[in-house]
């Protein structure tokens, strides 16, 4: 097996495997030849395609302080 059929073969079983969930194939070289080796997926790590993801609103525009000024934190030298 070449080369290029060995990763052929790889993406085609990656692609329409029934266990292509836990598994992924891959071309690899040994002692001279090609071939496909199977590697085991670890648990918790997902293989589906990225999925929009939710976008947050932007926050509303903050309403000016309603206390007095001279409660409120207006800046100077006492500002807290």
């Amino acid at each position: 097996m070449t080369r290029a059929q060995a990763e052929a073969n790889a993406d085609q079983l990656n692609r329409e495997h029934p266990d292509r969930g836990r598994y992924r194939w891959l071309a690899r070289e040994r002692d001279g030849q090609w071939d496909v080796a199977r590697v085991t997926i670890p648990g918790g790590v997902r293989l589906d395609p990225l999925k929009q993801g939710v976008v947050a609103k932007p926050r509303p525009t903050e309403a000016p302080d309603p206390r007095p000024a001279f409660i409120r934190n207006v800046g100077g030298p006492y500002a807290t």
